[in-house]
Protein backbone atom coordinates (compact mmCIF):
# COMPACT_ATOMS: atom_id res chain seq x y z
CA UNK A 1 0.00 0.00 0.00
CA UNK A 2 1.48 3.70 -0.75
CA UNK A 3 0.98 6.14 1.56
CA UNK A 4 2.20 10.09 1.05
CA UNK A 5 5.50 10.91 2.69
CA UNK A 6 4.85 13.05 5.73
CA UNK A 7 5.74 16.38 5.59
CA UNK A 8 9.17 17.03 6.67
CA UNK A 9 10.78 13.96 4.37
CA UNK A 10 8.43 15.77 1.39
CA UNK A 11 9.49 19.40 1.88
CA UNK A 12 13.06 19.15 2.64
CA UNK A 13 13.17 16.54 -0.21
CA UNK A 14 11.60 19.47 -2.74
CA UNK A 15 14.45 20.94 -4.12
CA UNK A 16 16.00 19.51 -7.57
CA UNK A 17 13.69 16.39 -6.72
CA UNK A 18 10.75 15.87 -9.45
CA UNK A 19 9.07 12.82 -7.85
CA UNK A 20 9.06 14.97 -4.94
CA UNK A 21 7.44 18.05 -6.34
CA UNK A 22 4.99 15.90 -8.00
CA UNK A 23 3.93 14.15 -4.50
CA UNK A 24 3.43 17.88 -3.39
CA UNK A 25 1.65 19.36 -6.45
CA UNK A 26 -0.65 16.29 -6.28
CA UNK A 27 -1.08 16.58 -2.30
CA UNK A 28 -2.05 20.59 -2.57
CA UNK A 29 -3.52 21.60 -6.25
CA UNK A 30 -6.95 21.01 -4.96
CA UNK A 31 -6.85 22.86 -1.64
CA UNK A 32 -5.38 25.36 -3.64
CA UNK A 33 -8.19 25.07 -6.27
CA UNK A 34 -11.25 24.92 -4.14
CA UNK A 35 -10.04 28.25 -1.90
CA UNK A 36 -9.64 30.18 -4.74
CA UNK A 37 -13.74 28.53 -5.86
CA UNK A 38 -14.78 29.65 -2.18
CA UNK A 39 -13.35 33.08 -3.17
CA UNK A 40 -15.46 33.31 -6.18
CA UNK A 41 -12.52 32.80 -9.03
CA UNK A 42 -13.42 30.80 -12.07
CA UNK A 43 -12.51 27.29 -12.81
CA UNK A 44 -9.76 28.64 -15.34
CA UNK A 45 -8.61 31.66 -12.71
CA UNK A 46 -8.36 28.46 -10.12
CA UNK A 47 -5.81 26.87 -12.20
CA UNK A 48 -3.51 29.76 -12.70
CA UNK A 49 -4.02 30.22 -8.60
CA UNK A 50 -2.77 26.62 -8.54
CA UNK A 51 0.55 27.43 -11.20
CA UNK A 52 1.09 31.12 -9.44
CA UNK A 53 1.30 29.16 -5.35
CA UNK A 54 3.08 26.73 -6.85
CA UNK A 55 5.75 28.69 -9.07
CA UNK A 56 5.57 31.32 -5.89
CA UNK A 57 6.76 28.80 -3.56
CA UNK A 58 9.63 27.16 -6.19
CA UNK A 59 11.11 30.92 -5.85
CA UNK A 60 11.20 30.57 -1.85
CA UNK A 61 12.65 27.70 -1.92
CA UNK A 62 15.15 28.86 -4.32
CA UNK A 63 15.76 31.67 -2.55
CA UNK A 64 16.96 29.72 0.81
CA UNK A 65 13.41 28.75 2.37
CA UNK A 66 14.34 25.57 4.90
CA UNK A 67 11.51 24.12 6.61
CA UNK A 68 10.87 24.22 10.18
CA UNK A 69 9.76 21.15 11.54
CA UNK A 70 6.74 23.12 13.32
CA UNK A 71 3.39 21.88 11.27
CA UNK A 72 2.30 25.76 12.21
CA UNK A 73 4.49 27.56 11.20
CA UNK A 74 4.27 25.70 7.72
CA UNK A 75 0.27 26.12 7.80
CA UNK A 76 0.73 29.75 8.48
CA UNK A 77 3.60 30.58 5.74
CA UNK A 78 1.62 28.35 3.24
CA UNK A 79 -1.98 30.05 3.94
CA UNK A 80 -0.46 33.33 3.70
CA UNK A 81 0.79 32.21 0.21
CA UNK A 82 -2.53 30.76 -1.18
CA UNK A 83 -4.50 34.35 0.14
CA UNK A 84 -2.36 36.41 -1.04
CA UNK A 85 -2.55 35.12 -4.94
CA UNK A 86 -6.00 34.68 -4.36
CA UNK A 87 -6.36 38.08 -3.56
CA UNK A 88 -3.68 39.00 -6.70
CA UNK A 89 -6.28 37.21 -9.08
CA UNK A 90 -8.59 39.16 -7.55
CA UNK A 91 -7.47 42.80 -8.03
CA UNK A 92 -6.87 41.77 -11.94
CA UNK A 93 -10.43 41.22 -12.36
CA UNK A 94 -12.66 44.14 -13.62
CA UNK A 95 -12.88 46.88 -10.44
CA UNK A 96 -16.65 46.50 -10.99
CA UNK A 97 -16.94 43.17 -9.90
CA UNK A 98 -18.31 42.71 -6.33
CA UNK A 99 -15.74 40.08 -5.40
CA UNK A 100 -12.91 43.23 -5.74
CA UNK A 101 -15.40 45.77 -3.77
CA UNK A 102 -15.80 43.63 -1.43
CA UNK A 103 -11.82 42.89 -0.80
CA UNK A 104 -9.73 43.96 2.17
CA UNK A 105 -8.00 47.16 1.88
CA UNK A 106 -4.82 45.41 2.50
CA UNK A 107 -4.57 42.39 -0.30
CA UNK A 108 -1.54 40.57 0.63
CA UNK A 109 -3.08 38.00 2.36
CA UNK A 110 -2.07 39.43 5.76
CA UNK A 111 -5.62 41.00 6.41
CA UNK A 112 -8.34 39.25 8.24
CA UNK A 113 -10.92 37.25 6.20
CA UNK A 114 -12.45 35.24 9.12
CA UNK A 115 -14.35 32.81 6.09
CA UNK A 116 -11.52 32.14 3.96
CA UNK A 117 -9.09 31.44 7.09
CA UNK A 118 -12.12 28.99 8.73
CA UNK A 119 -11.86 26.85 5.13
CA UNK A 120 -8.10 27.20 5.45
CA UNK A 121 -8.39 25.33 9.08
CA UNK A 122 -10.98 22.78 7.32
CA UNK A 123 -8.61 22.23 4.37
CA UNK A 124 -5.40 21.60 6.47
CA UNK A 125 -7.29 19.28 9.01
CA UNK A 126 -7.45 16.93 6.31
CA UNK A 127 -4.06 17.57 5.19
CA UNK A 128 -2.98 16.85 8.96
CA UNK A 129 -5.06 13.90 9.32
CA UNK A 130 -3.22 12.47 6.45
CA UNK A 131 0.38 13.10 7.83
CA UNK A 132 -0.67 11.26 10.77
CA UNK A 133 -2.19 8.01 8.54
CA UNK A 134 1.26 8.56 6.62
CA UNK A 135 3.17 8.71 9.89
CA UNK A 136 1.46 5.57 11.15
CA UNK A 137 1.95 3.66 7.76
CA UNK A 138 5.92 4.31 8.68
CA UNK A 139 5.60 2.86 12.18
CA UNK A 140 4.55 -0.44 11.43
CA UNK A 141 4.51 -2.68 8.48
CA UNK A 142 2.79 -2.76 5.66
CA UNK A 143 0.54 -5.94 6.44
CA UNK A 144 -0.60 -4.50 10.11
CA UNK A 145 -1.21 -1.06 8.44
CA UNK A 146 -3.21 -3.06 5.48
CA UNK A 147 -5.11 -4.71 8.73
CA UNK A 148 -6.09 -1.62 10.09
CA UNK A 149 -7.02 0.24 7.32
CA UNK A 150 -9.19 -2.30 6.13
CA UNK A 151 -11.01 -3.40 9.53
CA UNK A 152 -10.44 -0.09 11.50
CA UNK A 153 -11.15 2.39 8.43
CA UNK A 154 -13.07 0.57 5.21
CA UNK A 155 -15.30 -1.95 8.32
CA UNK A 156 -14.30 -4.97 5.80
CA UNK A 157 -15.45 -8.16 7.57
CA UNK A 158 -12.90 -10.36 9.52
CA UNK A 159 -12.94 -13.43 7.71
CA UNK A 160 -12.17 -11.15 4.33
CA UNK A 161 -9.57 -8.97 5.55
CA UNK A 162 -7.89 -12.67 7.35
CA UNK A 163 -7.81 -14.76 3.87
CA UNK A 164 -6.76 -11.40 2.43
CA UNK A 165 -4.06 -11.36 3.88
CA UNK A 166 -3.01 -14.76 5.35
CA UNK A 167 -3.74 -13.10 8.85
CA UNK A 168 -5.58 -14.96 12.04
CA UNK A 169 -7.96 -12.88 13.03
CA UNK A 170 -6.90 -12.37 16.62
CA UNK A 171 -3.84 -10.82 14.77
CA UNK A 172 -6.46 -8.49 12.86
CA UNK A 173 -8.05 -7.11 16.18
CA UNK A 174 -4.28 -6.72 17.35
CA UNK A 175 -2.91 -4.64 14.73
CA UNK A 176 -6.22 -2.56 15.01
CA UNK A 177 -5.39 -2.18 18.53
CA UNK A 178 -1.96 -1.56 18.23
CA UNK A 179 -2.24 1.22 15.41
CA UNK A 180 -5.23 3.09 17.02
CA UNK A 181 -2.59 3.83 20.41
CA UNK A 182 -0.07 4.33 17.65
CA UNK A 183 -2.76 6.89 15.82
CA UNK A 184 -3.40 8.44 19.43
CA UNK A 185 0.41 9.06 20.17
CA UNK A 186 0.77 10.99 16.36
CA UNK A 187 -2.29 13.04 16.81
CA UNK A 188 -1.73 14.25 20.59
CA UNK A 189 1.61 14.96 18.95
CA UNK A 190 0.03 17.02 16.19
CA UNK A 191 -2.19 18.84 17.87
CA UNK A 192 0.83 19.68 20.44
CA UNK A 193 2.40 21.50 17.55
CA UNK A 194 -0.76 22.90 16.27
CA UNK A 195 -3.52 23.57 18.67
CA UNK A 196 -6.26 25.33 16.53
CA UNK A 197 -6.30 22.06 14.69
CA UNK A 198 -8.02 20.40 17.31
CA UNK A 199 -7.28 16.95 15.22
CA UNK A 200 -9.62 13.98 16.64
CA UNK A 201 -9.01 10.12 16.35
Amino acid sequence: MQFPSTKTTLLNNLNGNDAAWAEFFHRYQEVIADLGRFKGLTACECDDLVQIVMIRFDRKLANGFKFDPSLAKFRTFFSCLIKGCIYDLLRQRDQRTCAVENLPEMCDGSSPDDLLDMVLIEKWRTIIQDEAMAQLAERVDEKTFQAFDLFALKNRPIPEISALLELAPGSIYTAKSRCLNILQEIIKKLNNEDPELELEL
